[in-house]
């Protein structure tokens, strides 16, 4: 197991690099579903009997969206990648118990918001640097995804948008990011959230009527 652990980190610091620019980017980066000849979750229970290079497709495929959600939680790039490795270090040491009992990405990023709830609660400086202070309609269809945000949103406001994200209550903020950066439908946001798909619901509509405001300022400035 120590020397699998060894080979996953390896894998894992080879993506430091690529974090950081994701991190230093002003302009926003959403997931985009795809298409896939052997699911998640058989590539799991594959990884689970040794297959390391399930899991190397495991982590490529999810490694870009389970930064983004933790870099936008976390807002320090420090602490979210240090968080990012301890995600993947869960799944590891977690392999053997896995049981695709739903979807691996659901399964993910269960693991993900429990452990930066822990990171926040542990650190009180974090939590008041998060806690800071609301619809999109297609955000709340089931097929709906977020790529419509590419064509209405311009550079000039990447960044404004970025901090508009970051500065939504963290309940709002992590419903959004788990439907932008991890593609979730709503009934699988609230199964990592533990809450019910109508309260999922409402607060993605709050969430992202501060967003579509945002949006209308802006394009009545550029008029």
């Amino acid at each position: 197991m120590e020397k699998l652990n060894k080979v996953m980190l390896l894998t894992m610091d080879q993506v430091s690099e690529q974090n950081l620019v994701i991190a230093n980017s002003d302009k926003l980066t959403f997931t985009k579903p795809m298409k896939e000849s052997v699911t998640d979750e058989q590539l799991m229970l594959q990884y689970a009997r040794g297959d390391i290079l399930a899991f190397e497709q495991l982590y490529k495929k999810h490694k870009g969206g389970l930064y983004r959600f933790c870099l936008r939680q976390l807002v320090n790039s420090a602490r979210a990648e240090e968080c990012f490795q301890e995600i993947w270090l869960k799944v590891i040491n977690n392999r053997i118990n896995y049981e695709p009992k739903a979807l691996f990405t659901t399964y993910l990023y269960r693991i993900a918001q429990n452990h930066i709830i822990d990171v926040i609660r542990k650190d009180k400086k974090l939590k008041s640097e998060i806690q800071l202070d609301e619809s999109l309609e297609p955000l709340l269809g089931e097929n709906s995804h977020p790529d419509f945000i590419h064509d209405l949103i311009t550079d000039q406001i990447h960044q404004q948008l970025r901090y508009q994200i970051e500065a939504l209550p963290i309940e709002q903020k992590t419903a959004l990011l788990l439907k932008l950066d991890a593609g979730l439908s709503l009934d699988e946001i609230a199964c990592v959230l533990n809450c019910g798909r109508e309260t999922v619901k409402s607060r993605l509509r709050y969430a992202t009527e501060k967003l579509k405001k945002l949006l209308g300022e802006f394009n009545e400035q550029a008029k």
